[in-house]
């Protein structure tokens, strides 16, 4: 992938740690200059990393995405210091710290914040940034699914706030294959990747959580996985770079499930 990024801005969301990270330095490695969005800043040695070849450059923007007025802030911010964005990478999101299972338990208050997190900042980010991509009629939209769209068993496991945070995940495979059709006349192409079972780094706070669980409770997690393993910040990021590369010309309105063969 050296260099096919290189002359293209590339928007990251939730880039601070986890699987945006691991997207960022695929990009970056590709040449791609990064505009690292999270509710933390993004941490000095991660964002130089970004930064390694001369000229390419890497910035930290802090955004609350569930937030239209700190969206539309930010993209401005970024417009001012680094141009027009190319790429727009959707991948923020989470379930909340909150173990709610049973639908009689969820509150309004957590519903609504799981489906603006990881919904809704599709579509700020997207109505902030697409009019300059369809301007010059090029750009490469991916959005960040999971194969929990398709829903899960049992009450252990890594997520939280689960029946918003699947709601979200299979609502984001809509608004994408809408995108794509609503978009496709202008060079935009739009796809989602729906990730397995990832620990995305041994600091990720799912992977915290993972290893927290027993042995009893890890194995179900992984027991499907034809590949025998949890995915990683790498197999995501590989498969995001080339939907988001001009190499990909054609494939647009796709869910690639990155998820070992399950």
């Amino acid at each position: 992938m050296t260099g096919e990024f290189e002359g293209q801005l590339a928007v990251v969301t939730g880039a601070a740690a986890g699987i945006g990270a691991a997207i960022a330095r695929g990009l970056a490695a590709g040449g791609a200059d990064i505009a690292c969005v999270d509710i933390s800043p993004i941490d000095a040695n991660h964002l130089a990393s970004l930064a390694a070849r001369p000229g390419q450059r890497a910035r930290s923007f802090i955004c609350d995405v569930t937030r239209s007025a700190d969206v539309r802030e930010v993209c401005d911010q970024i417009r001012t210091t680094l141009g027009e964005p190319g790429v727009l990478i959707n991948n923020v999101g989470g379930s909340g710290a909150d173990n709610i299972v049973e639908i009689e338990d969820m509150t309004d208050e957590a519903w609504e914040r799981t489906l603006s997190l990881n919904l809704g900042s599709i579509m700020r980010f997207c109505r902030s940034l697409v009019p300059a991509m369809k301007a010059k009629r090029y750009g490469r939209i991916v959005n960040v699914s999971s194969t929990l769209m398709h829903g899960m068993r049992g009450g252990a496991g890594t997520v939280g706030a689960r029946l918003p945070y699947v709601a979200a995940k299979a609502a984001i495979v809509g608004l994408t294959k809408q995108l794509a059709k609503d978009l496709g006349p202008f060079g935009i192409a739009v796809n989602a990747i729906a990730p397995g079972f990832t620990l995305p780094d041994e600091n990720a706070r799912i992977t915290r959580k993972f290893r927290a669980l027993t042995p009893e409770q890890q194995k179900p997690l992984i027991a499907d996985v034809p590949m025998g393993r949890p995915g990683n910040g790498e197999d995501m990021a590989r498969a995001v770079c080339f939907l988001a590369s001009p190499r990909n010309s054609y494939v647009s309105g796709q869910v690639l499930a990155v998820d070992g063969g399950g």
